[in-house]
């Protein structure tokens, strides 16, 4: 368990582990997070150099389908990234701090940007599985926050302000890496804890609320990546319609819809690459 008072030095531990065994000099600007199905977006690229969640000091291992659990540095087109295959969720039995964590040893790295790609299930009426949604805001309602109980550290505040978590600048930047005709739009994420799907009350709640898209990841890292200073941009394949028609949804189903759309992004990790120069 890690605990608020000793997460610093365990990040720091961390990132020594991970700049010793990737072979880094410096770290990349950028670490981008792959979510359930979004492990094709890598396949081509070379790696260099790989290390497991269960080796790193502080990381658990994902015991999620499609999730496989690693950290490894790419060479894109862009440049070189960081990539983390597979993340940790609250459903897992895991404490706030412990799914975040991997976020607080990227920051104690150096990264300067995270960018999360995950899977969603639409609540929009104008979406459908497949499509694309850059995050411009989310609703976080549901679960403990990450960043409650951690003291007061200089240059750092618990009360990490609502606005500006995903800037309209990074949007553009990541809308400008898909290609040209992909069906994509801007929109509002609702964080729920899972592992449960959303009842068709709860889904309409959501969407009252002014969800878009709704699903148990995301919001935790984003808020944790911006109290330690980095910036963040979000991206989610909708997998699943939820409103209007309710059909029944499985994780095998959001795998399979995520894994095709991916395979269809080609160009999509070289833009990644170069987006980490607006914030060096």
């Amino acid at each position: 368990m890690i605990s608020p008072g000793d997460v610093s030095g365990k990040a720091a531990e961390a990132a020594a582990f991970l700049k010793k065994e990737l072979a880094l000099e410096a770290a990349p600007g950028i670490a981008v997070v792959l979510g359930s199905g979004w492990n094709s977006l890598i396949e081509g690229t070379w790696t260099l150099h790989l290390v497991e969640f269960d080796s790193i000091p502080g990381l658990a291992p994902p015991s999620v389908e499609g999730h496989r659990g690693n950290v490894r540095v790419v060479e894109a087109g862009g440049g070189r990234l960081l990539v983390q295959q597979g993340r940790l969720h609250y459903y897992e039995g895991l404490s706030p701090l412990e799914v975040v964590f991997p976020v607080w040893a990227y920051a104690a790295l150096g990264v300067e940007l995270l960018v999360m790609l995950s899977a969603a299930g639409g609540l929009n009426p104008g979406f459908i599985p497949g499509d694309l949604m850059i995050v411009s805001d989310h609703l976080f309602l549901r679960g403990a926050n990450p960043l409650a109980g951690l003291p007061e550290e200089e240059g750092r505040t618990r009360f990490v302000p609502g606005q500006g978590i995903y800037p309209t600048f990074l949007q553009d930047a990541l809308y400008g890496c898909l290609p040209q005709g992909t069906r994509v739009e801007r929109g509002v994420y609702a964080f729920v804890t899972g592992p449960s799907f959303e009842t068709p009350a709860e889904a309409g709640l959501l969407r009252i609320a002014g969800a878009d898209a709704v699903g148990m990841s995301t919001a935790p890292e984003a808020l944790t990546a911006r109290y330690l200073g980095m910036q963040v941009a979000a991206m989610v394949c909708i997998s699943n319609s939820i409103l209007p028609s309710g059909m029944p949804v499985s994780h095998e189903a959001v795998l399979e819809v995520v894994r095709r759309t991916a395979g269809n992004l080609p160009g999509l990790i070289d833009g990644l690459g170069a987006m980490a120069e607006p914030v060096m």
